[in-house]
């Protein structure tokens, strides 16, 4: 998947075809390319460069899928598609999305090299989408609004590319290439199911093209796609693990429970009351099964019960998609080619988790349900710890559409290679709240009277006075839009010792928009559980003009030149070069060589989100934790298991980040049979933009400015953490560097078939982080660094068969083991060990119009590797890439009219 084939051995020299890895093509299954000397070889465009030429022609590392390999490893969604390429590394996935505290539930989003979602840039045809509109910590193309039967191919660039696409490139440029010249009616049919039940998955799919472009002068083309994929309880996978694991170092369960967890009230002299003391439980130490359990070594204590949410949760979301995207163009004499695009998109995803927590309000005294004697000697009011089980789950249902509209042309004019086009795209989601949560003031007052029972079953009275409070509200509505034109032209300037110098031109203007509209109860702080979100807009125009110069020095020496200056209206100007270099010394081989620079401006929800009150991942506070207990047991509570609130946003005083980018490597191709290639690549950013909530428990003392504490409980001893400061800032600097290894074998004949195989891999030499300016660097690599895994190694490792109408392919993604978020109790590292999925598929061409395929995914049923990270809401494993589905069966059938 990282090597390619050239055209054929011999226009090696010529065309310096092993130069780019876009002729990558060939290892991941698509067609050979190679064609008799005398064809007249068509210049094309290919990611990496805006210049056209014949294709392999590129000195940058381009991984590309083509849709062979799409099909054999039985991918149906973008994101999963992805999940194929080694390069990309902490992708936010569903399960990543699951998140009570989540502003942007439904969003898959891609992440070359690890270095954030909001630094890799995500294209269709080479034009931009607009962003996914819910802000939030990440901002990118939805890959739910792409279309899997509409791809033909993806093409990776690994290196930045912000001198030609943008500054934002800086991990680099995700190109999805749709079918382009496609005639007749496909009709295509997928089921899927697991072996233990849920997530099954159903795709309907109708394809139609007509006319022949050379031919008719025209051609059109659609693709219609309907999916429905269910939804996966932790119930119904027995690996679920409990959030109170000792044997890893895991305890990240809730004291909010059904029956309540309970402490005792102090009236302070304002009137005001605060919770003191141990939690207790009148059903400990039974508890109550499955959902809470008792475990006195955890941090609730010997006479509480803790609430294991992993237990009463989804781990995989249901969604329901319908995609259309159709392609038209005309030609025009000979020369010009008018084309237009449509993208309509349609992802509903539901998300349900355990039930909302109550952790504020007394049970007053007098309340008929008042458990007597559950804190011995105290007959007072109860501060609760609660879980509203009988409200249901916290349900929330995230409808996101996407629309694009480009109009253009293309073609040649005065010796120039033209291409333009306008370009609309917007992005709509709406996260309604549709179950499981209340109204704040509302069930406050419901609360007070003590008709609501915490400790067990409400009386009918008390289930109509619950459900009387509970809302269903389109909280958050989003609307993001990108608006564009762009015109590039490319040409051949003047004869050099290896070819033609070329030179490529080009001016893009675009403007991005953003809304927030929280709804009237959101605004006001009365969805219990979820601070108020105030409204706001955010604009920008940025106007972009760039250079990009090819000079074949030598038969065998190409240089790539090009600089891009882009002016933000908010954020001021910057200019990045690139340079690029390929060198055949020999016609088996080809070295090539980058280096560029990049500035990523903050995202419009980076700048302008308001604060908003959110809640922190469960900590302890390490430095004050003993001293409390050593002083008083009691105040364990208070110091040790907190969750403190946390103020969440952007900041109109963010800088951009700016980044250097290197790579060099090679590709060897002995023979028609064999490819290889290594690459080195190096990439830096300062001034990352990161909501540091780690940083500051990591050292209380260091960061006391953005934590707010309690009042004083004993004399020399700060208050308990309350609130800290989550929003948005820059601090220090990232550095990471790595190698790319792909190796390709095709063509291998044997008597019965012909047999391939391929490796693409990726080897992380460091991923190092800066807290803040000048702190020592600190490497992540091959452990859960900050919010994600560094894995050493990642590699897709493919197998295939070919006989006839048979074809057949096996497939192993793999994830070394690394080091997790927290160490054991004696301070030693714990380790997770590795992960590897094999996935097989086979195919049979009944007839030249009837294809069947059948396939298992997860072939030998690999539960994900425990893990102690607390950073994801789901908990006891990694959800950003491991699959929670289990053995996955499949079977498809195509019918195609020509």
């Amino acid at each position: 998947m990282n090597t390619v084939r050239h055209k054929n051995p011999a226009t090696f020299r010529r065309t310096a075809a092993a130069g780019a890895v876009a002729v990558l093509a060939a290892s991941l299954g698509l067609p050979a390319l190679a064609q008799d000397s005398q064809q007249q070889l068509e210049r094309v465009e290919i990611t990496g460069s805006s210049i056209k030429r014949i294709e392999g022609e590129t000195a940058l590392p381009v991984t590309v899928i083509g849709r062979d390999l799409i099909d054999k490893a039985g991918v149906t969604t973008a994101a999963e598609l992805l999940t194929k390429v080694s390069a990309s590394a902490a992708n936010l996935t569903d399960g990543a999305s699951f998140s009570d505290i989540s502003g942007q539930r439904g969003f898959n989003g891609a992440n070359l090299r690890g270095i954030g979602v909001s630094s890799t840039l995500v294209l269709l045809n080479g034009r931009r989408v607009a962003n996914f509109a819910s802000p939030g910590g990440a901002s990118g193309v939805d890959l739910n609004s792409i279309p899997a039967a509409a791809i033909q191919r993806v093409e990776v660039l690994r290196d930045g590319a912000s001198a030609i696409y943008g500054t934002d490139a800086i991990g680099g440029v995700i190109n999805f290439i749709t079918r382009q010249d496609y005639q007749g009616v496909d009709l295509y049919a997928y089921y899927g199911d697991t072996q233990h039940g849920g997530a099954d998955k159903t795709i309907v799919t109708a394809s139609g093209g007509v006319g022949d472009i050379n031919k008719d002068g025209y051609n059109l083309f659609a693709v219609l796609e309907a999916s429905r994929t269910g939804a996966l309880r932790s119930s119904q996978r027995d690996w679920i693990g409990s959030v109170y694991q000792p044997d890893i170092n895991l305890d990240v369960g809730s004291s909010n429970t059904f029956p309540a967890n309970v402490r005792r009230v102090r009236v302070n002299a304002d009137g005001s009351t605060t919770a003191t003391g141990g939690r207790f439980n009148p059903s400990a130490p039974g508890c109550n099964p499955p959902a809470n359990i008792y475990e006195p070594g955890s941090f609730v204590g010997p006479n509480a019960c803790l609430f294991d949410y992993m237990q009463d949760t989804e781990i995989f979301p249901k969604q329901e998609k319908l995609s259309l995207l159709s392609r038209g163009e005309f030609k025009l004499g000979d020369d010009h080619t008018l084309f237009g695009e449509v993208l309509l998109s349609s992802t509903e995803s539901t998300y349900r988790i355990s039930a909302l927590t109550i952790t504020n309000l007394d049970y007053p005294a007098t309340g008929q349900h008042y458990p007597t004697g559950v804190i011995p000697g105290y007959t007072g009011a109860l501060r609760v710890g609660m879980r509203l089980s009988e409200a249901g789950g916290r349900t929330n249902e995230v409808d996101a559409r996407t629309g694009r509209f480009v109009v253009g042309a293309k073609g040649t004019l005065a010796d120039w290679d033209y291409n333009t086009a306008l370009n609309y795209s917007e992005s709509r989601v709406t996260d309604a709240y549709i179950d499981g949560y209340v109204q704040t003031d509302t069930f406050n007052a419901a609360f007070a009277t003590g008709t609501i029972n915490p400790f067990g079953p409400s009386t009918q009275a008390g289930l109509e006075l619950l459900n009387s409070t509970k809302i269903r509200d389109d909280a958050r509505k989003s609307k993001g839009s990108t608006t564009s034109f762009d015109v590039r032209a490319s040409r051949e300037l003047f004869q050099m010792d290896g070819g033609s110098a070329a030179l490529a031109l080009g001016f893009e203007s675009r403007r991005e928009d953003l809304e927030f509209r929280p709804s009237e109860l959101l605004a006001a702080g009365q969805i219990r559980g979820d601070g108020a979100a105030q409204a706001f807009d955010g604009s920008r125009t940025v106007n972009a003009v760039f250079a990009e110069l090819n000079l074949p020095v030598l038969k065998s020496l190409e240089a790539q030149l090009a600089l891009r200056h882009d002016r933000y209206s908010d954020v001021g100007g910057t200019t990045n070069p690139k340079v690029g270099l390929r060198w055949a010394p020999a016609k088996e081989v080809v070295v090539r060589g980058s280096f560029g620079t990049g500035f990523r401006a903050p995202t419009l929800a980076d700048l302008y989100t308001p604060a908003r009150l959110g809640q922190t991942n469960g900590i302890y506070d390490d430095f004050y934790c003993a001293q409390a207990v050593a002083i008083d047991p009691g105040l364990e509570p208070d110091y040790c298991g907190l969750q403190p609130d946390k103020q969440v946003g952007g900041s109109t005083d963010l800088k951009p980040e700016e980044s250097k980018q290197f790579s060099a490597g090679f590709v060897f191709e002995p023979n028609s049979m064999f490819t290889g290639s290594l690459d080195y690549w190096n990439i830096s950013k300062t001034n990352t933009i990161v909501s540091p909530e780690g940083l500051y428990f990591s050292d209380p003392v260091r960061y006391a400015q953005y934590i707010t504490r309690g009042p004083e409980i004993v004399p020399g001893l700060p208050g308990p953490i309350v609130e800290i400061d989550g929003r948005l800032r820059n601090a220090g600097a990232l550095k990471t560097s790595g190698i790319d290894l792909g190796l390709e074998l095709r063509g291998i004949a044997t008597e019965y078939a012909r047999l391939g195989a391929f490796l693409n891999g990726t080897y992380v030499l460091d991923y190092k982080t800066q807290d803040f300016e000048g702190a020592e660097y600190v490497n992540g690599v091959g452990r859960f660094a900050g919010d994600q895994v560094v894995q050493r190694w990642r590699h897709t490792l493919g197998l295939t068969v070919d006989a006839g109408p048979f074809s057949a392919a096996a497939i192993q993604t793999f994830y070394a083991g690394y080091t997790d978020q927290n160490p054991m109790p004696d301070g030693s590292d714990r380790k997770v060990p590795s992960y590897q999925l094999w996935d097989l598929s086979g195919s049979y061409q009944a007839s030249k119009a009837l294809k069947f395929r059948a396939g298992i995914k997860n072939i030998f049923d690999k539960n994900p590797p425990a893990s102690n990270q607390v950073y994801f809401f789901l908990a006891g494993f990694d959800p950003s890439y491991t699959d929670v589905r289990g053995r996955f069966f499949y079977g498809s059938v195509q019918y195609s009219f020509r």
